[in-house]
C-alpha cells in the first residue's frame, strides 16, 4: 500500500471523526470512503464519479483536492498497469529514389490524341469543298433565263414626228388695239382698334394626393430552446423521477453504480434519497442533489 489511503486515514484520525460521521458529513457512502483509505480502487466507480468522490472527501479533511486528485489519478494508473500507445497504422514506406508513372503518361497520350483530333476536325476538315455529284436516273434541273421573255412582252411607244413650219409671203396684219388700263385708286385704310388684352389668372392646380406607405410587419424569430444535457449517477438504490418537457420519461428505483442520461429543454429530477444521487449538466459536475434531506427535487435550467 502506498502513502495515499495512509495519508487520508491519518487525516481523518487527525481530525477525530469516524467513517459514519464523514458518510452523514459529505453524503457519500461509507464503501467508498473506505475503498480510498484502502486503495481498493476496483470497488470505485468508474470515471469522473471517483475523482468527484476523491475531491469531496479531501475537502472535508482539508487536503488540497488537485493534489490528492492528481496522486489519485497516479496510484491508480500505476496499479492498473500503465497504458500503452500502439499505432493504428502502419507507416507508409515511400521510396527514396524518382519512378515514372506509366499511368500517368498514358492518360497525357491519350488527352492529347482526343484533342489533337478535334482540333483537326474543327480547323481543317470543315475547308474541303465537296462538289455533289448527280445522281443517275435523277432528272437534271435546267436554268430558264426569263429576261428575254420579259422584254418581247414589252410593248414599245413610237414617237410623233415633229412638226415642219411652212414658209410663204409675208402679209399685213392689223395689231389690235391696246386697251388702256385707269389708275388704280387706293382704297381707304381699314382703322384697327387695338383693344386692352384681358389677363387671365391661371387656374389653380389641384395637387396630387400622396399615399402614405403601410407598414410592413417585421417578422419575429421564435425563440429557440436550449438543450440540456443530464447525467444522473446512483451511489446506492433510490427511486428517481424524471420529467423531461412536462412529460414523465422515467420513473423506477435506479440500482447502486446505475447511470441514465436525459436531454431536453426542461428537466426536472426528483428522489425519495437524494444525498445519493450524483449529477453532471452539460459535462460539469452539479454535484448531489441535496446535502441536507433525503428527498429533493432539481429543476434544470
Amino acid at each position: 500500500m502506498s502513502g495515499f489511503g495512509g495519508a487520508l486515514r491519518f487525516a481523518r484520525e487527525n481530525k477525530g471523526v469516524s467513517l459514519d460521521e464523514v458518510e452523514r458529513a459529505i453524503r457519500i457512502p461509507r464503501k467508498y470512503l473506505r475503498a480510498l483509505e484502502e486503495e481498493d480502487f476496483a470497488a470505485l466507480p468508474v470515471g469522473v464519479y471517483s475523482r468527484g468522490i476523491v475531491r469531496n472527501y479531501a475537502q472535508y479533511l482539508h487536503l488540497d483536492p488537485d493534489d490528492a486528485i492528481e496522486y489519485f489519478e497516479e496510484i491508480r494508473g500505476s496499479a492498473s498497469g500503465g497504458f500503452k500507445v500502439v499505432p493504428a497504422v502502419r507507416p507508409m514506406e515511400v521510396p527514396n529514389h524518382w519512378a515514372p508513372n506509366f499511368a500517368l503518361i498514358a492518360f497525357v497520350v491519350v488527352i492529347s490524341a482526343v484533342l489533337f483530333a478535334w482540333l483537326y476536325s474543327a480547323f481543317f476538315a470543315g475547308r474541303d469543298t465537296v462538289i455533289p455529284t448527280p445522281t443517275p436516273g435523277l432528272p437534271t434541273p435546267t436554268t430558264i433565263d426569263v429576261s428575254k421573255a420579259i422584254l418581247a412582252l414589252t410593248p414599245t411607244v413610237t414617237a410623233p414626228p415633229p412638226p415642219t413650219a411652212t414658209v410663204g409671203p409675208p402679209t399685213a396684219t392689223t395689231a389690235p388695239p391696246i386697251p388702256t388700263m385707269p389708275p388704280p385708286t387706293q382704297a381707304p385704310a381699314a382703322v384697327v382698334q387695338q383693344q386692352p388684352a384681358v389677363s387671365q389668372k391661371p387656374a389653380p392646380t389641384q395637387k396630387p394626393a400622396v399615399s402614405q406607405p403601410k407598414p410592413v410587419p417585421v417578422p419575429t424569430k421564435a425563440p429557440v430552446a436550449t438543450v440540456h444535457a443530464v447525467t444522473i449517477q446512483a451511489l446506492e438504490d433510490a427511486w428517481v423521477t424524471v420529467t423531461v418537457d412536462g412529460v414523465v420519461i422515467f420513473n423506477q428505483e435506479m440500482a447502486a453504480d446505475e447511470q441514465q442520461n436525459f436531454e431536453g429543454a426542461s428537466i426536472v429530477i426528483e428522489s425519495g434519497r437524494a444525498t445519493s444521487i450524483y449529477l453532471y449538466v452539460d459535462g460539469v459536475e452539479y454535484g448531489y442533489m441535496s446535502e441536507g434531506s433525503g428527498q429533493a427535487a432539481v429543476s434544470i435550467p
